[in-house]
């Protein structure tokens, strides 16, 4: 039925027109006044800009201090492959790493995937980044990253990490730890860095407990690192279910009550699959100092600039008026090649009062027109050959991936006007 109203909408754009101007009003005359942010900091961040929750913000000397709005972007690609982005043929991460474990050995598989990942984020894409605007970055990583198989940390556990916040924290931006990928993946999508059937992580106990642990170890390595915004404890928990409800819920007050014992004080993303709907009253769970996050594809809309806008400030509206008395973030989100989309859609989060980060800061991968599809930068590298390449075919088309020979999209230019 919705696939036919949407498709409804799509062909008949006067009805979109209205609805837009509907949803403006709405916006415009329901939701709360919301206070001027911080400006960006020109400054290391310090320990006077711990973040915590007050009511709907999110502010500054442990949530006593002025308003901050954490809007910037995902480093998506970096720690996660996805392979329509990435600059490697295989259909998940897990793929990759025992393909070249494999053919190389474990030590030499870990040497080319810190080429991959020394060419494909360096220093000078965080000053980009400052130099933006940015007060955050949603860092994607995968379980593997930290542990083991058996969640015992790795002997360079948080090097990546750790390596990331610092240069973060050095330029004034705020680091959201993004758990992209759990212990048998908590949506058995690519993205997670497993495909399967999506129910290995719920109905499976020890790889709950393998993340509770992982989780625990997070916890105490980041506790009162005043860089790290919070921690997004799963990206899109749909299962095989395609959405988030009481069995996902039930799992993150787990995973909530496991972090909480160690570090009380950082804010906990909680992200929906898909909307306000998928999401309980806190109260009914007890949680405090946490953000809900939830995640714009307007897929059935894409080509129509009234149906992208559309889409962006119905679900942003009905987030900021059921809200649940807590912070709202857009974690991931795209407008596609359409400029006046990303302007209207942007000016509708801050107008709410949202935290935002796009998907992505850069893909494999771009259109003649330089239309700002998914990433900032864009560029037409090949895909690694990860079965029959050579060592050094692999290593010469990954280095590739540097930003210094990409092109900035439009996009760069519309997020400097909003950021």
């Amino acid at each position: 039925m919705l696939d036919k109203i949407v498709g409804f909408l799509m062909n008949t754009p006067w009805i979109l027109r209205i609805l837009n101007g509907i949803m403006a009003c709405v916006i415009w005359l329901c939701a709360l006044p919301f206070p001027a942010g911080e400006p960006q900091m020109a400054r290391a961040i310090t320990q006077d800009d711990f973040l915590k929750t007050s009511g709907r913000l999110i502010k500054n000397e442990s949530g006593k201090g002025g308003v901050v709005y954490l809007r910037g972007t995902n480093a998506g690609g970096w720690l996660v492959h996805e392979e329509w982005m990435c600059a490697t043929q295989a259909p998940d991460h897990k793929t990759i790493r025992d393909t070249l474990e494999a053919r190389f050995g474990a030590a030499e598989r870990e040497a080319m995937e810190r080429v991959y990942r020394e060419a494909f984020w360096q220093e000078s894409d965080f000053d980009i980044c400052a130099e933006m605007g940015m007060t955050t970055l949603r860092l994607p990583f995968l379980y593997w990253d930290v542990v083991d198989e058996d969640a015992n940390l790795l002997p360079n556990a948080f090097e990546w990490l750790d390596w990331f916040v610092k240069h973060c924290a050095a330029r004034g931006i705020y680091v959201i730890l993004d758990l992209h990928g759990a212990f048998g993946s908590q949506n058995g999508q690519h993205h997670s860095g497993i495909i399967n059937d999506g129910r290995q992580l719920y109905y499976n106990e020890a790889n709950r407990a393998k993340t509770i642990k992982l989780w625990e170890e997070i916890a105490r390595h980041y506790e009162g690192n005043p860089a790290i915004a919070g921690y997004g404890l799963l990206n899109e928990p749909e299962n095989d279910t395609g959405r988030t409800g009481e069995m996902q819920w039930d799992y993150y007050d787990e995973l909530y009550r496991a972090v909480r014992a160690i570090d009380p004080d950082h804010i906990i993303f909680l992200g929906a699959c898909w909307d306000v709907s998928a999401m309980p009253q806190p109260k009914q769970y007890g949680w405090s100092n946490i953000v809900y996050e939830y995640h714009h594809y307007a897929w059935n809309m894409m080509s129509s600039t009234e149906g992208i806008v559309f889409h962006s400030s119905l679900e942003a509206t009905r987030e900021a008026l059921q809200n649940f008395g807590v912070p709202t973030l857009i974690g991931e989100f795209t407008c596609f090649g359409n400029d006046e989309a990303w302007r209207q859609s942007l000016a509708i989060y801050n107008k709410l009062g949202m935290h935002w980060t796009t998907w992505t800061y850069k893909v494999r991968g771009r259109n003649e027109a330089g239309d700002p599809w998914w990433g900032i930068y864009e560029a037409d590298i090949p895909q690694a050959d990860i079965k029959n390449g050579s060592k050094e075919e692999i290593l010469a088309i990954w280095r590739q991936t540097a930003t210094e020979g990409m092109k900035a999209t439009r996009l760069k230019g519309i997020l400097e006007e909003l950021l």
